[in-house]
This record gives structure tokens, sequence and C-alpha cells, in this order.
């Protein structure tokens, strides 16, 4: 058994491990640039499993577990300094209670936060606008970089062959089932096992089997900051009662990262710069958190989230073909979700079926049934 990994963001590489951990030694990594070269990169490194579907909330409450055994095994750094979700508005704590209620039956012990509660988890707090909070301790960030490395240096040492600088451009098939990959380096043959975990890739790759894949590029503006000393204690703060729900975020080197959810163009190109985005997604933050606004700016770039119609990401088998997965479209949420993707991708090739169920909602089978799946907790 030959396994073909298409991406080497985190998704790829967790793919990778879980496999090698499992017996399969023959596995390559093909990736069109460099490692992580999408959005493993350039994501604010948190994670977190108080979501408001029960596909997210089971799913990444796993994967923050294997996170924690990875963190023994590799040598990874990650901290659980916890999510704060700020409240503005009375009514919403109705709706912090009913969502902790429901995260708290499923094992993720989330809880519902006073005013003064608050302002003691992050001090400085502007406790005359705040309603209230919904406090999820099990979540925290990381520094990215440095973690996917680790896991690449690992993963080397163990054998597995990684191509970079090399384009997938067409699988070609034949009695349902791939037989090669054709990159900008040669064909690849043989008993292949094939996974598409390409981010914004897989949806043209997949088109060369005539296969649909359902994601657009939603633009992203992220900020960062100038490295200051320690201030946003929690690993995210955000502000759930204003539209796009923007965040701020702190890093292990100082630097504060803020992003809001900001209506864009379809598919905007990386060059549609906007002057209007500092003020939209700083400004509400600054009147949680005052002191902020004496941070300097040091850059904004734009990004993408891969995003599905319902927010969730696509795993498992991509029929008819009998040796063709995906593990794609994240929405925003690929770096958390990397080590419970290779579990599930693992089982899936080697035992046919997810070890944990309710990953098959999550089949790119969904969208032809009009099986969705909603998410509201989407952030930044």
């Amino acid at each position: 058994m030959r396994v073909i990994i298409i991406g080497a963001g985190i998704n790829g590489l967790f793919v990778a491990y879980e496999l090698w951990k499992r017996g399969i030694r023959d596995i390559v990594v093909i990736e069109e640039k460099y490692l992580g070269a999408g959005g493993s990169l350039r994501n604010a490194g948190c994670f977190r499993s108080s979501f408001t579907s029960l596909e997210h909330v089971i799913l990444m409450k796993k994967s923050i577990e294997l996170w924690l055994s990875c963190k023994r095994e590799l040598d990874l750094e990650l901290k659980q300094s916890g999510y704060l979700w700020i409240a503005r508005k009375l009514e919403t704590i109705e709706v912090f209670k009913k969502l902790s209620a429901f995260h708290n039956e499923y094992g993720v012990p989330t809880r519902i936060l006073s005013v003064e509660e608050a302002g003691q988890i992050q001090p400085g707090l502007n406790k005359s606008i705040v309603a209230g909070a919904l406090f999820d301790p099990t979540a925290g960030r990381m520094p990215v970089i440095e973690n996917l490395v680790k896991l690449y240096l690992k993963l080397r040492s163990l054998g597995v062959i990684f191509k970079f600088h090399t384009k997938v451009t067409k699988l070609t098939t034949s009695d349902y089932r791939v037989k090669s990959a054709i990159t900008s380096r040669g064909e690849i043959t043989g008993d292949l096992f094939i996974v598409v975990a390409g981010g914004r890739g897989t949806r043209e790759l997949l088109a060369t089997v005539n296969v649909e894949f359902p994601v657009t590029d939603e633009t992203r503006h992220p900020i960062i900051t100038e490295p200051y000393t320690e201030i946003v204690k929690p690993a995210l703060i955000i502000d759930w009662d204003t539209p796009g729900a923007p965040y701020v975020t702190q890093t292990e080197h100082g630097g504060l990262i803020f992003a809001r959810n900001i209506t864009d163009i379809h598919e905007a190109p990386l060059t549609s710069h906007r002057v209007d985005v500092i003020g939209l997604t700083i400004k509400p933050i600054i009147e949680l958190l005052p002191v902020l606004k004496y941070v300097n700016i040091l850059r904004y770039w734009i990004g993408y989230y891969e995003t599905t119609p319902d927010h969730h990401p696509v795993y498992g088998p991509v029929y008819p073909y009998e040796n063709l997965y995906v593990a794609a479209g994240f929405s925003g949420h690929g770096l958390m979700m990397g080590p419970v993707t290779g579990l599930l991708i693992a089982d899936w090739i080697l035992n046919g079926r997810p070890s944990i169920s309710i990953a098959e909602n999550l089949t790119l089978e969904r969208f032809k049934t009009g099986k969705l799946i909603k998410e509201i907790a989407i952030v930044g």
C-alpha cells in the first residue's frame, strides 16, 4: 500500500503521522509550494470545542485530547488558557446558558461568568458595556510555526517522503479507482490510496475526476501589532454581539492579532486591500479592552477561509472511487482539527469507517442529500 497525501499543511501531516503509527510505511506527501504554505502558517493558532453543532463539539473535544497527547509525544507547545466569549446584551446570556448546558452534556466544561468574573479573567475589561461572558477553559492557543515544524521533522525522521514545489495537476482513474497522480515532476503510480488535503487546491484537483467540491474562498483581513507586554490573558477574546464576531489574541512573541468577519467581494483577490478594515476590526475590541489603543499596528494581510456551505469540513471517501479520500473545507478551523483529521482519515483507509461515528455526517455526500449542518459560532 502506498499512500499519497496531497497537501503539506497541518491536516496532511497528521494524516501521515496517524498512518505511520498504524504501520503504514510507504507514505508520500506532495506539496505545490512549501511546508504549511496555505492556512497552516497563517492563522491565530487557537483551538476550542465550544461550538454549536454536535459534530464540531464531539470532534473538536477529541482533537484537543489528541493535541495534548501529541504535546507529550512530539514535545509540542500549547497552552489551555481558555476562550472568553463576551456578551454585551443581557439576552445573549440566555443564549450562552443554553450553549453551556449543551457543551456540558457532551463533556465540554464551559460556564457562565458574571461581569466581575469576566473582569478577573481579563483585567482591564470595560465592564460598563459587558453583560457577562461564556468561558471555555479547555480552549487555548499554540505557536503555529514551531509545532508544524516539529511534526514535519518527526515525520522526516520516520521515513515519510516529502516532495515540495511539486504540483499534482491531475488524477487518472479506471474502474472506479485512482490509477495515478500526474505531477509537475512526473507520474506516480502503484497500489495507491490518495488523500486530498490540499486546502484551496482541493476543488481544482477533484474536478479532474469529475467531482464537484463545494467550497468558496472567503476573504479574511487579520491585523497584527508590534510586540507588547502580556495583556490578553485568555487564548482568545470574542465580541459575540458585534456582527462578524471580532476577536483578539496575543501570540507567544507578544504581537496582538485582531480579526473580524467582514462582508467582502465573493472570492476577492489577495491584492484587494481595504482601507476600512483596521477601524472596523479594532474599534469594537478597544471598546472592550481600552488599553489596547496604545498598541502600534505592524501590518495587515489578506487570506482565505476555504469555506463549505455549512462551515464544516469534508471528510472521508470520495465516491464512486474506492481509493480516494478528502480532508478539506475546514472553514477556518483546520489547525485545531489536525489530530482528529489524521485519526478519522486513517480509520477510513484502514477500517472502512471512522471510529467516531458522527464523522460520517461530514462526507461529501451530504451536499447531494441536502443534510447540511448548522454552526453559528463562527469568529473573525
